[in-house]
Parts: structure tokens; sequence; C-alpha cells
């Protein structure tokens, strides 16, 4: 008895230490990464006499929580997402939605070394047709691209209006793929030009035949009938000869014909290749500068002083088929390849500004504002949006990096982030987490701290300022925190692993913002446009179906290229831009919106430095974008 005392006590003090001993893994960033984790599966009971270990369960979570739950995991075969699909193979093949999603993109990315576009294909119409509708999107976005599929955009456009829940139109704002045009064309002649060089091969063997025959027939001169066999020979060999020649005549004419015939249809193609998008295409967008008349439909009255002559309009044209012509009040101005313009208006006492822009395709649109000489200000909006009653919590997380330890010093993030700090948790009602000069483990634990605190009705917002780099052997940016090391991609953080723990996050709504060089690579596609010609009352409806939407965007500085560090005086070019838009709102806000304010002024800010920098706004690259977009909303207005 005192011997199976003395066991269970000793089994006691060895679980005591080990329970003891396990946090301390938990102080190392990998433990926070997420990972494919297969749970141990229930132990059932059947009747009175059977027990027995149901299959595994898949989910994704941090290595730490699956350490806690029993689950296992693959710990170092970073190189493969072999072990991943091994995970989540059964559960989608046993028809769960999700599971097959994750399947599909995991094929998407790669999971055998090379993407596999027809089997992600595969696993994603399989969920998409059960009504799942982040796999909508991705077999829309597949169906856009032309990967693993024909490329179809009546058929993406389908998907994508299938996931948003939407009977209305929507535009796309991509171009078509005209290449089957093309290719068919250059298969024809790539065809033709095969058999003429089979003839022509042809041709110079039977030359050599015919030659050898000669030499023949005169080494043969004393054997008359040999000589006479050799003459025939010869004789029929030129016959097939010039039979030969005769079918490579026809040949040549048949490929003229058909090049004459061909002209007239691929001239168009080759010259005008913008005419086959014009019904897929948007139509130009103008975003004002100066004066800033907000997202109105009315007609704004804008104030200048009494001894103002004139007015300045800067503004911004965005037109995917390209700026034709840009006028304000009939009279032509110069657009710059950043899309910036900047007229100097005569204002003789109360006047009218129209600004026009007119797209490749004959698109057109205009703003339109009033001009009057006082000094007082100028009226109200006359329209504002509609308010929503939106549930949930508004959660920020910002990040700013500026003294690392290995690379240049920065000028303004923790400026950038201390002001939009002020402005999310003054004006918007946001509970605010800033992080100064993050390591890459802070950075990872506070992205777990706020997976583990939101729920799937609220709403987030993750903003990093620091510097960026792009590995160039697999074309992937990343976030560098304050103790990463140049060439030493160790403590790098990849767009990667922000887009895993986004995925996984439950917020409603995510908008990500960074600040940073090489930030474009976290866009996967346009964003659609889901409101073009609504009326208010659509508007409105239009707006509390978004809400309830799942959405995961991002707003980035620029694209796979640097981007300024100063500019706007105490923060950064983009940084300053973001702010004033913020401060400058005081109704309900779509993040399309944001995008357009802020990119007029960094586009025209970065013009005055000589410098091009257009900011990106579309869903995030394989972080479950469903449809719709983040609504901001002053705390003001709620």
């Amino acid at each position: 008895m005192t011997s199976v005392r003395l066991l269970v006590l000793c089994l006691l003090v060895s679980l005591g230490s080990a329970v003891h001993a396990a946090p301390a893994a938990d102080g190392d960033a990998e433990s926070l990464r997420i990972v494919d984790c297969a749970l141990p599966g229930q132990i059932r009971q059947l009747g009175r006499a059977t027990t027995y270990v149901a299959p595994r369960r898949p989910m994704r979570t941090t290595a730490r929580d699956c350490r806690i739950r029993g689950g296992e995991y693959v710990v170092r075969d970073r190189a493969t997402l072999k072990s991943s699909l091994a995970v989540w193979l059964e559960a989608a093949r046993a028809g769960d939605p999700d599971a097959q999603t994750i399947v599909g993109e995991l094929f998407e990315r790669g999971a055998g070394g090379a993407p596999d576009f027809a089997a992600a294909a595969l696993w994603y119409r399989r969920a998409a047709e059960s009504g799942h509708a982040r796999a909508q999107v991705n077999l829309g976005h597949l169906y856009e691209q032309g990967h693993g599929v024909p490329a179809d955009p009546a058929e993406a456009l389908a998907w994508y209006r299938r996931a948003a829940g939407l009977p209305a139109a929507i535009e796309l704002d991509t171009a078509p793929d005209v290449a089957p045009v093309e290719a068919a064309r250059e298969q024809t002649e790539r065809r033709l030009r095969d058999r003429i060089a089979e003839l022509e091969s042809r041709i110079g063997e039977l030359r050599r035949d015919a030659e050898r025959d000669r030499r023949a027939l005169a080494t043969a001169a004393a054997a008359d009938a040999e000589a006479a066999g050799l003459r025939q020979r010869l004789e029929d060999t030129q016959a097939a000869l010039a039979a030969r020649e005769a079918e490579l005549a026809s040949q040549t004419e048949r490929i003229q014909a058909l090049s004459a015939r061909s002209a007239p249809a691929a001239a168009p193609v080759a010259a005008e290749p913008a005419a086959l998008s014009a019904g897929l295409l948007a139509g130009p967008e103008i975003a004002l500068i100066e004066p800033d008349i907000g997202a109105t439909r009315g007609l704004v009255k804008v104030s200048v002083p009494a001894t103002g002559p004139s007015q300045r309009v800067i503004g911004r044209i965005t037109a995917p088929a390209g700026v034709l012509s840009a006028s304000v009040n009939g009279q032509a101005v110069a657009v710059n390849p950043a899309g910036v313009f900047l007229a100097d208006v005569s204002v003789a006492g109360a006047s009218d500004v129209t600004v026009t822009a007119i797209d490749r395709q004959g698109k057109r649109a205009d703003v339109s504002f009033a001009v009057a000489r006082s000094a007082a200000p100028a009226p109200a909006r006359p329209e504002r949006a509609p308010r929503l009653e939106l549930p949930g919590t508004d959660y920020a997380l910002l990040i700013g990096n500026d003294d690392y330890r290995h690379l240049p010093a920065l000028e303004t993030p923790i400026a950038d982030v201390d002001r939009i700090e002020a402005v999310l948790s003054g004006r918007y009602g946001f509970r605010v987490r800033t992080l100064r000069n993050a390591t890459r483990y802070d950075t990872l634990s506070a992205l777990n701290d706020l997976r583990e605190r939101v729920t799937s009705e609220d709403r987030v917002i993750v903003y990093y300022a620091g510097h960026g780099e792009l590995d160039q052997t697999n074309m992937r940016g990343h976030w560098l925190p304050v103790d990463a090391e140049p060439d030493n991609t160790a403590n790098w953080l990849s767009n990667v692993d922000v887009t895993d723990i986004l995925n996984v996050i439950r917020a409603r709504q995510i908008l990500l913002v960074v600040d940073s060089c090489y930030s474009g690579t976290l866009t996967r596609s346009s964003l659609t446009r889901l409101e073009v010609g609504l009326t208010p009352e659509e508007r409105a409806t239009w707006l509390e179906l978004m809400a309830r939407k799942r959405a995961r965007v991002v707003l980035t500085s620029g694209g796979l290229a640097p981007v300024l560090d100063f500019g706007g005086g105490d923060h950064s070019v983009f940084a300053r831009s973001f702010i004033e838009a913020l401060e400058g709102n005081d109704e309900l806000l779509l993040g399309r919106s944001l995008y357009q304010a802020v990119a007029a002024r960094v586009a025209h800010a970065a013009a005055g430095y000589d410098f091009e920098q257009i900011p990106q706004y579309a869903p995030i690259a394989g972080a479950g974008h469903e449809s719709g977009d983040f609504i901001l909303q002053p705390a003001a207005v709620r």
C-alpha cells in the first residue's frame, strides 16, 4: 500500500513539473503562428459495451493552442503545404464546405510545390455550390484570372453576385483577356508555317535523291540496261518533285488568301484592344483635393475670400480605361501620369465650377460646386449618408516602428500612430491598442490577442507603419519589426503570416492599412463596385446588406516599390492624407470612399517631389474576403 502511495505521489510531482515547464515555450514567437491542427478525436460510447474514438477534427489555430488542446501539427516542414493538406483533406472529402474551401486555397498556394489551380477550382466549386460565400469569391477569382478554368469574366461576375447576395449588376475594374483572339490567329499561322517547313524539307530530300541518281547514272554509263533504269528513276523523281512544287505553290497561295482575309479582322484587335473591354471597364471617377467638398451628390457651395481673384481646383482622376481628356468649366487641363490635375478658376461674384473627365471608352464623369465670395463658412452638405445601427465593437491595433536595431531609422511612424490613435478613439469610438517599436514576437502576440478578443459582430482596423521588404526569391512582401536584420529573414514577418492570422479572426469586417515599401503584394485583384447608379433608398438597403457581409480589405500606401517617409510635416505623405480624410469626415464612410480621398491627396503631394506613389485598395489575398466593404461611422452619428 505504501508503494502505491509513493507511485501516485511521484506521478503528481512529475505532472506538476510538466505543467510549470509548459509556459516556457509560450515566449517563442513560433508558438503564435497559425498552424493546421489535427485535434484528437472524441471518445464516444456506443451502447453498453462499445467505446471508440471518433475521427480527428481539423482546425486553424496557433501552435500554442494546438499543443494545449493535445492536437498534432507539423513543426519543421515549412517547405511544402502537404502537411496542411493532409489535415484538411479528410474533412473536405466528407463534405465540410469550410474544409473544402481551405483545401482549395492550399492547392492554389501550391500544396504540391507548384500551384494546382485546376484542383483548387474543383474544391472551390464543391463548397461554392453548397452556398459557401468565401469559396464563391475564390472561384470567381479563378474565372477572372483564367487560372485552372477558362478565363470567363461573365462567370466570375456571376459567382461574385452569388457571394454578395445581390441581384443588381456589378462592374469589375479589370480588363478582359483578349489573348484568345490573337492566340487563335497565331496558332493558324504557326500551323501553316510548320506545313511549309515540312514541304520544304521534303523538297530538299527529293532534290538530294535526284542528285544521287544523276551521279549513279554517270558512273553506270557502261551498263545500258542499268542506265535506262536510272534514267527512268530520275524521271519519276523529277515528276514527284514537280508535284511537290505544285503543292507548295498551292499552299503558298492559300496562306496569302488567309492572310488577306484575316487582315481586316486582325487590324482592330492590334490597334484597339481596349474596344473589347468597353462593356466591362468602369467609367472615370473624380476626387477633389482642393476644395474638399466631400462625397456628396448635391451642389456644394464653397466660400472664397472677398479679395481672392480665383479658386484653385486640385483633384485626381481614376480611369481604368485611361484618361482621354479633362476640363474645368470647359477649359482643358493637363493630367499627370498619376491622374492629378490643377487649375485656377476666375471667380467674379458667385459662379459654378464643373470638372469633367472623359475616358478612352467615351465614358464621362462630372463634379460640380458653387463658388461664392464670402467670408462666411460654407453651408452644410445637402445630403448625408444614412445612419446605420452597427452591432459589435470597433477595435484598432496600431503598429509604428522607427527605432530599428540593424536598419536605418525612420522619421514619422511613431508620430503617425499617435495621431491616428487620437482620431480613431476620440472621433470614431474605437478601442485602440498601440505598439511602438515592436519586435516580431510583440507583433505576433498582439495579433493573437486580437484574434482571441474579437467576436463575429466586431470591426477591426490594423495599421502598420515601418520598414517593408520584398523577398526576391518568392516575390513576397514582409513587414520588418525593429529586431529585423538585413539579408536575414528570421525576424521578418511575411504577408502570408499576417493574412493567415486575419483569416482566422472572427471579426465581421477587417481593414488592414499598411504604410511601408512593397505593401502592394497584399492585394489579390480589383474590388467589385456594387453601388453604381443606386437611388438613395437602394443605397441605404445596400449599405445595410454590406454591414452584414464578411469583408477583408487592405489600403496600402503604394505598390511594389518604395514609398515616401516624409512630405507631410510631422507625418508621412500617406499618414497625413489618411488622418485628414478621417478628421474631415462627419458621416458614414465606406472604405472605398476613404481610399479615393487618400489616393488623391497622396498622388498630388508625391508629384510635388517628382515621385510617383499611388495607393492601392483591394481585397486581401488569402484572408477569406467574401464581399462588401469596410464601414466607418463617427461616434457622433451612431
